[in-house]
């Protein structure tokens, strides 16, 4: 896979692009101020020829190449940091009102599954048709990495009217969609999700994707992460059928080692699919 980096100049960012390329995770550019890129890999000893470093000192200047590059298909994925989300949709090329959405995936290590949380808009409030639309989104992604069932739980109120008649109409939706592998178990609280005494709990009933209320519920439960647990969370935008990732949201070089692991499986996995496509000859 080729990611390209706009404006990499933290030095545990430098440093995890470096380990990803002689491990060969893939192939790495980076666009940006080359004299200052050049100037933090010197200071920690990073070899700066791992990867290639087009001079793009302006952020706009820097954006705009990165869309070019995707356009002409020079690489496969973008990674950022400190843009502004107001630019997200240049950065990844997206058309009128097309939706930008986020995927978080979590590896926690007591859970022998990756969990994913989608939301696919940063409203303040969601309806059932966003919800809808942030679990179609997921599977797309869950698809890819080889995961062939997905068992969602709406994260509300317990038992609250209003959660489980969206939880029936999402249900409805899906399967008007024909989307067969996607099973609503339930309605949770995050307290009886992660509860041993609560009989189909994240363990037992193998829940591997979770819809919360809105988009900062998501952002207060995954700091709540980070606070508690050892947990590796990959933060992954996306506009329609392009992935990033969000280094924004990155707490250290672990989260960007997994979260290019994760893209990288990604990768494999549509290579894997298009040669099982090809015919005989």
């Amino acid at each position: 896979m080729n990611v390209a980096f706009i404006m990499p100049y933290e030095v545990d960012v430098l440093k995890t692009i470096e380990n990803a390329a002689h491990i060969n995770l893939g192939s790495f550019i980076l666009i940006g101020d080359k004299k200052k890129i050049i100037e933090n890999c010197f200071k920690e000893n990073i070899d700066f020829k791992s990867f290639i470093i087009y001079d793009y000192p302006n952020e706009l200047e820097a954006i705009d190449f990165g869309n070019n590059i995707i356009r002409a298909g020079r690489c496969d994925y973008i990674a950022f940091k400190g843009i502004p989300s107001s630019y997200f949709s240049r950065i990844m090329d997206l058309k009128g009102e097309m939706q930008i959405g986020t995927i978080e995936v979590i590896d926690l290590p007591l859970l022998h599954h990756y969990l994913f949380l989608s939301n696919y808009s940063q409203r303040l409030t969601t309806d059932f048709e966003e919800k809808k639309q942030a679990i179609i989104q997921a599977e797309a992604l869950i698809k890819a990495l080889n995961i062939k069932k997905i068992n969602a739980a709406i994260i509300g109120n317990l038992h609250g009217k209003t959660d489980l008649l969206e939880m029936n109409i999402i249900r409805m939706l899906l399967k008007d969609d024909k989307c067969n592998n996607i099973d609503i178990l339930d309605s949770y609280t995050l307290a009886n999700l992660f509860s041993h005494d609560y009989p189909n709990n994240i363990y037992n009933a193998h829940i591997n994707l979770l819809i919360m209320r809105n988009y900062e519920a998501t952002r207060i439960f995954i700091d709540s992460l980070r606070i508690f647990s050892e947990a590796k969370i990959a933060s992954i935008i996306v506009g329609g059928h392009r992935y990033a990732i969000d280094l924004n949201v990155a707490k250290n070089s672990n989260d960007v080692l997994f979260s290019l692991l994760i893209l990288n499986k990604i990768t494999n996995s549509k290579k894997c699919s298009h040669y099982k496509k090809q015919p005989f000859t």
